[in-house]
């Protein structure tokens, strides 16, 4: 099993996806996405949802999605 750290992410970080496909894009964190959750008992409880990141295609598209932290990678 690899020796995997925890990587943590912030705004203004240039980042990739983990993964080996054809062309990864180069993309921008956003910010962190938390989700808030009230329970029965009228608690709030707030869950790690992912990162919000941006890349442009290379038709010039804007796009934004939410990745899991272990299919990122810095750059």
């Amino acid at each position: 099993m690899a020796d995997e750290t925890k990587q943590f992410f912030l705004p203004g970080d240039l980042v990739t996806i983990r993964q080996e496909i054809p062309n990864k894009p180069i993309m921008l964190v956003v910010k962190k996405i938390s989700k808030t959750v009230i329970t029965r008992d009228h608690t709030m409880n707030e869950y790690f949802q992912g990162i919000l990141c941006r890349w442009f295609t290379v038709s010039g598209e804007l796009q934004e999605a939410i990745f899991n932290t272990k299919d990122l990678i810095k750059l």
